[in-house]
């Protein structure tokens, strides 16, 4: 691996073995190794390959000008964030990119609202959580005021870094149409879903997957039609819901969903109004 720059003390661009740009991580590198020379492997300790990344200069010019503190509190939040989650490397020059802006915006007083934070908290409660921990390390290792709209912000990006298809206006989608699901269920019966209740947590890990699918083109198949029709048959309020998404899922991609999806719909909205309505049923197993 031959060093082509040193970005700060810990933090070199190289090229490997296969002419792949290479950052590489670890502590005091920049001692261990001049540019053009090749560097000793065992004083690596994480390594982000470039290759094939539209932003990768923007992200080396963002490393280059960022204080090297910033860059070792961000990279100590990230592992503390894979403690609990499974994130893609790529992460750490998304966050790096964005936390550069928001520390300067910070330091300039400018303040930007989150809208999308009530949403962030209720679907992804585990990434706010890490969120909110990510904002206390910065403020206390960098001596600035970040606030939970900040939190917001990073827990996004730790959603994004989950995905396969790391796409944050696809991210941001997602969670939106978690919200007007949500709405168009709570209108359509005219009641307040209890969010601590085992089938409301089922519903939202259903309807993440589904949104998931449908943004990746996996539409299910057509169930047998009689399975169909008999719940269309006992339960026509919660079929008339489910039509309600189907149709608001085309405005918004432009796809026209099964009926096996539908079906699906059907069952976890039924199980979580008759729980509401304290009425478990032949559905409740």
């Amino acid at each position: 691996m031959k060093v082509i720059k040193i970005l700060n003390n810990s933090l070199l661009l190289t090229k490997d073995e296969q002419g792949q740009e290479v950052i590489v991580m670890g502590k005091g590198l920049a001692f261990k190794g001049k540019v053009g020379e090749r560097l000793d492997e065992e004083h690596i300790q994480k390594r982000f390959i470039l290759q094939n990344n539209p932003s990768a200069q923007a992200y080396v010019r963002t490393i280059e000008n960022m204080p090297e503190s910033h860059v070792n509190v961000i990279n100590k939040l990230i592992s503390n964030a894979k403690e609990k989650l499974s994130l893609d490397d790529q992460i750490f020059f998304t966050l790096m990119d964005h936390l550069s802006f928001a520390i300067e915006r910070w330091k300039k007083g400018v303040s930007l609202q989150n809208r999308m934070l009530w949403e962030i908290q209720r679907f992804h409660p585990v990434e706010f959580e890490l969120g909110l921990e990510a904002v206390h390390m910065l403020n206390q290792e960098l001596g600035i005021e970040l606030t939970e709209e900040e939190a917001g912000n990073i827990a996004f990006h730790f959603v994004n870094a989950q995905s396969h298809e790391q796409n944050m206006e696809r991210t941001m989608q997602s969670v939106k149409m978690l919200k007007d699901i949500f709405n168009l269920i709570q209108y359509s019966f005219d009641m307040q879903l209890n969010k601590n209740s085992i089938h409301y947590v089922r519903l939202v890990t259903h309807l993440q997957f589904f949104i998931q699918r449908l943004q990746e083109g996996r539409l299910g198949n057509s169930p047998k039609d009689f399975i169909f029709q008999h719940m269309v048959k006992e339960h026509p309020l919660e079929y008339k819901c489910a039509e309600m998404i189907k149709t608001y899922v085309q405005n918004m991609l432009d796809i026209s969903i099964s009926n096996e999806e539908l079906l699906y719909l059907m069952i976890h909205i039924a199980r979580i109004v008759q729980e509401e309505q304290g009425d478990e049923g032949q559905l409740s197993h």
